[in-house]
């Protein structure tokens, strides 16, 4: 593969994250809305939250075996000041994350208003600390990614995080991260995925999106995080 250009990677990461941050903080508004009793639509909800929850948590732990020991390695002094807030907001994140697993399933079980109102309160602690986290990282973290990062080694944690996914989420997370992107992180995106099925994700992936956003948001357009961001 070719040489990336100063700033590809840092696109990479920005839709990604751009991704994230919309379906996290569209979380609220599908949980507020379920039914006391409708426990169908409570399982469509736990299951989205269950998936992008994994998705962050492959993503971070990625970044905990392929990035952050190679910064620290090569640019100890520039680095050093950042990996306690970066691992802090890991360990936080992953604690609420899995407290919300759980209590998404008390609530899918018996969608309650109590249950709800429960599951909303986790919520209400873990958005700021996923949105100050992917932040930062995009602001202090991924110059030095630039900086000291091979291409070869970033494509590698890029295709180890897809690679983890199973074959029939895969179309989805494609799409999802693409929905909202420019062409060239578009490229760049399938540039991560096996050749032998590149063509088709790339075909599959906005359908699959639309089709699960349907099932989810009761649309194939949900807001996009630049309107949410400044809700």
């Amino acid at each position: 593969m070719a040489s990336k250009a100063p700033g590809v990677m840092t696109r990479d990461m920005s839709m990604v994250h751009t991704g994230f941050l919309r379906e996290f903080f569209l979380m609220p508004e599908l949980v507020r809305t379920v039914f006391e009793g409708d426990r169908r639509r409570a399982e469509i909800v736990h299951d989205h939250v269950g998936l992008i929850s994994m998705g962050l948590h492959h993503h971070h732990h990625a970044e905990d075996l392929e990035i952050w020991p190679r910064l620290l390695e090569r640019a100890p002094e520039e680095i050093r000041p950042l990996v306690h807030g970066m691992e802090e907001h890991h360990e936080l994140i992953g604690t609420l994350t899995t407290r919300l697993i759980q209590e998404l399933a008390t609530w899918r079980a018996d969608p309650t208003l109590q249950s709800r109102t429960v599951v909303e309160g986790t919520l209400g602690e873990l958005l700021p600390v996923v949105r100050e986290h992917l932040n930062d990282e995009l602001k202090y973290v991924l110059p030095l990614i630039e900086k000291h990062i091979q291409a070869e080694e970033w494509d590698a944690m890029a295709a180890a995080n897809f690679g983890a996914l199973p074959p029939d989420l895969l179309p989805v997370a494609v799409g999802l991260f693409m929905y909202e992107a420019e062409p060239a992180q578009v490229r760049e995106l399938l540039d991560n995925i096996g050749e032998e099925v590149r063509v088709v994700i790339s075909e599959m992936a906005p359908k699959a999106y639309g089709d699960y956003a349907e099932r989810v948001y009761g649309t194939r357009t949900p807001p996009l995080w630049s309107s949410i961001a400044t809700r």
